[in-house]
């Protein structure tokens, strides 16, 4: 997609070389992928592989989205700040206003925020290309029924601009577009980044089928990043957390429910080793503190390790 444009006009690409993370600062994307500078590749034998296919990633990564466009004008800009953290088989995916956006009494400074289920395999004869489906489980956009579980499916491929490093990705599929509730084809621009060696992946729920979206909520980390999000009794709430230098882990974006409440935010402090899939329970109440006083008793939630492993050596 040679006419695929990214950042702005003026754009400002900042290099974080601890992290591998590209931010745009200059806002709407008007610039050809290919006037971008390249970020270094592995090695001279790499560049000489014609062509050389990546393998996707597709089994866990810290993703920053880019940029996005709908179908069918496939205008490309980015007009939030979207981090999301995937796993084996969960997946936090959280698209928030950037913090200056211009808000009113009544406006929300979520995008679209939702969490589920994940699946991949490589599409046969694309090498390089992995096709993937998401379901969502509990969304800041209320589900039309309570039973309903939408899914979203996409085809991750070479990002065009810069095809031969894995880091870059180009997602394109369809899924219900959240401005106009309608399911719509689109294109997505990803940077994954993958936790370190020996980094922790665990990912959190409390509810269930049977209770439903409107009361249901999942916490994921992976590696050096938090991201939490769920509703309670129908009120959505969302966070965003990075782990510090010495360990801390310090509160980046937040969204909270009506009684004050940071559900899920002590899980982050829990020891690994701790954490028994199919039998570690925790319950909100430990893990959230305390709300507003004169709220009343609420229903008991229960928070249930769905993931939890290292990250492997290579």
């Amino acid at each position: 997609m040679g006419d695929a444009h990214l950042c702005g006009a003026s754009p400002i690409l900042l290099w974080n070389s601890r992290q591998k993370i590209v931010r745009c600062v200059a806002g709407i994307f008007s610039k050809p992928f290919s006037d971008f500078p390249s970020p270094p590749r592995a090695d001279r034998q790499t560049q000489l592989q014609a062509p050389y296919h990546p393998p996707r990633p597709s089994k866990m990564s810290i993703s920053i989205r880019l940029g996005i466009s709908w179908a069918p004008s496939f205008q490309t800009s980015e007009p939030t700040d979207t981090l999301v953290l995937t796993g084996k088989t969960y997946f936090v995916d959280q698209r928030l206003f950037p913090p200056l956006t211009p808000t009113t009494p009544t406006s929300s400074p979520i995008s679209w925020a939702f969490a589920g289920t994940r699946s991949s395999h490589p599409v046969p004869n694309k090498p390089g290309y992995t096709q993937c489906s998401w379901t969502h489980l509990v969304s800041s956009v209320p589900f039309k029924k309570e039973d309903e579980k939408p899914t979203d499916e996409g085809i991750l491929g070479p990002h065009p601009a810069w095809p031969d490093n894995p880091i870059y990705a180009l997602e394109t599929g369809r899924m219900v577009n959240p401005d106009t509730g309608l399911m719509t084809d689109y294109k997505e621009y990803w940077q994954d980044n993958d936790a370190k060696e020996g980094e922790e992946v665990v990912f959190w729920e409390y509810g269930s089928d049977e209770v439903g979206p409107e009361d249901r909520g999942f916490v994921g980390i992976v590696g050096r990043s938090a991201l939490g999000l769920g509703r309670i009794s129908g009120q959505f709430w969302t966070w965003r957390a990075e782990k510090g230098e010495y360990g801390n882990w310090k509160l980046e974006r937040s969204v909270l429910e009506r009684d004050g409440r940071r559900r899920g935010w002590g899980l982050l402090n829990l020891e690994f080793d701790s954490i028994v899939l199919r039998t570690t329970t925790v319950d909100d109440e430990v893990v959230s503190g305390r709300g507003f006083d004169g709220e009343g008793e609420e229903p008991k939630r229960i928070w249930v390790p769905k993931e939890a492993w290292k990250v492997p050596a290579k």
